[in-house]
């Protein structure tokens, strides 16, 4: 029996993409070694982070019939990234064990010293984005992801913000604040950065820095 695992893969050099493809195999170690063979390659510095995965009959042919309904966001006509959601990729994929054709395989990220290094810098990276640095006004209005309806006002050129309540805060405290407003039991532990908790014109700060350093290495 043609069987094998459909996974999705991340990585967040490329926010807006994630990568559905497949690999050989029905184990959480299976998915791990297709997840280290991409994030290996030459012209990749940041880790693939594997976000889903599926054990199903016929993988191959469901995964061309996922490509082929995912056309219109395919990024390239040539490779399997397309312009979805992480969350819209696994419902996608969680469809098939519904159906009772798939069954769930469990993930295991095991990063590597130099993958959790490459991911700490990032994060660095992510506390030290200013309005200023993406051009962003002062008193510019920015939106909550989690809760669109939830909005905060730049105060500076830098990272404070205005709370809807009129407090002004850092960007990172206004980022904890709201999720526990709109998630109060959600278990995250410490400070997020805020760069990937708002939005400014549909994209989150996060992903508007990564624009304006491929844009500069393009140009």
């Amino acid at each position: 029996m043609n069987r094998g695992i459909i996974y999705v893969m991340w990585n967040e050099l490329f926010p807006e993409l994630v990568k559905i493809g497949i690999t050989q195999g029905h184990t959480s170690a299976d998915v791990e070694k297709r997840r280290k063979e991409l994030s290996h390659g030459e012209n990749m510095p940041q880790p693939y982070e594997a976000k889903f995965a599926i054990c199903v009959n016929n993988y191959e042919k469901i995964e061309s019939v996922i490509h082929k309904s995912l056309n219109k966001l395919r990024h390239n006509p040539h490779r399997e990234f397309f312009k979805l959601s992480v969350d819209e990729a696994i419902s996608l994929l969680s469809s098939y064990i519904i159906s009772g054709g798939a069954v769930e395989v469990p993930i295991k990220n095991s990063f590597l010293p130099e993958e959790k290094k490459a991911i700490k810098n990032l994060e660095k990276q992510r506390s030290a984005i200013t309005f200023r640095s993406l051009d962003i006004p002062v008193g510019t209005t920015l939106t909550f992801i989690s809760a669109p309806q939830l909005k905060v006002k730049t105060y500076n050129d830098s990272r404070r913000v205005v709370l809807p309540n009129g407090e002004t805060t850092t960007l990172s405290i206004a980022a904890k604040r709201l999720r526990d407003q709109t998630k109060p039991k959600n278990g995250i532990k410490g400070l997020p950065d805020g760069a990937k908790d708002f939005a400014y014109r549909g994209k989150s700060l996060w992903e508007l820095s990564l624009e304006k350093q491929r844009n500069y290495i393009e140009a």
